[in-house]
């Protein structure tokens, strides 16, 4: 763990061709499908969105999420040294692992994830879905830590706002028995999509 990524590993990049990272998420299972597939229902939906992917349909709690993604992540930046990232990156021996987290820093150590929500969280509760990708992307990058934070979003009206100044943080350890049974949940999942395909 914590060895410098090979360049090899970094397979499309979401800012520079962003049809390129979503074609290449179809070659692997990605955190935020593992997570969903962790549950016997998750599983047949994350099945189903990987044999035929539709878009998601956009919507104003994923506009401010993305207007905030830049902001969190640079204030992240600034707090632990974890530069933003856009890069899909796979697993050095499972190349169908795939992740992107939202952040990793230059030693390849830690990686950050990003998020906004409309109900504050414990730092103790992190949502399963949620901690389940993180350790997905510390699986797939060989990190031990991340720098998991969130913003609050306000509804006033109908229009959107930070509801803090800055957001909240918590240390996310690594967690390997997740992993191990996250590991298996990606595999089963991928043999599925290939005996279907």
């Amino acid at each position: 763990m914590g060895a410098v990524i090979g360049v090899d590993r970094f397979v499309a990049n979401k800012a520079i061709d962003f049809d390129g990272w979503i074609e290449a998420r179809l070659y692997g299972v990605t955190a935020t499908q593992v997570a969903k597939a962790a549950t016997p229902a998750g599983f047949r939906e994350a099945l189903a969105g990987l044999l035929d992917p539709t878009p998601i349909e956009d919507n104003d709690y994923m506009r401010f999420g993305r207007e905030q993604e830049g902001p969190i992540g640079l204030w992240v930046k600034d707090q632990f040294g974890v530069m933003p990232n856009e890069w899909l990156i796979s697993h050095g021996t499972e190349a169908h692992h795939l992740a992107t987290p939202d952040g990793i820093s230059l030693s390849h150590d830690v990686i950050s994830e990003v998020k906004t929500t409309g109900k504050d969280w414990d730092p103790m509760k992190i949502p399963i879905q949620y901690r389940r990708q993180v350790q997905w992307q510390m699986h797939v990058t060989g990190t031990s830590v991340c720098v998991f934070a969130w913003m609050l979003r306000l509804d006033l009206g109908g229009i959107y706002q930070s509801g803090w100044f800055e957001p909240k943080w918590v240390e996310i350890v690594r967690d390997d028995d997740m992993i191990a049974e996250l590991s298996v949940v990606a595999d089963n999942l991928w043999g599925e999509v290939n005996a279907h395909r």
